[in-house]
């Protein structure tokens, strides 16, 4: 049931310290990535800082009237 002392070293040390992940390049974990950007905001909003500059709103702006419906007025 044990194991012996020339199994555990055969296996060496990285085997007792269980299954190791792969370095994962980190803009391919999505869901840690925006967690990270909702607490840099948070954190930005509390300090008082404004979260989008003038170029974001227009920028956004721009992209919101080409997505809009035009309505005859």
């Amino acid at each position: 049931m044990f194991a012996s002392m020339s199994d555990i070293l055969e296996r060496g040390p990285q085997a007792s310290r269980g299954p190791r992940r792969k370095a994962a390049d980190r803009r391919q974990r999505g869901r840690l990535r925006e967690l990270c950007d909702e607490i840099l905001a948070s954190y930005r909003l509390a300090q008082g800082q404004d979260l989008l500059s003038a170029e974001d709103r227009r920028s956004a702006e721009e992209l919101l009237k080409g997505l809009t419906p035009r309505v005859d007025r």
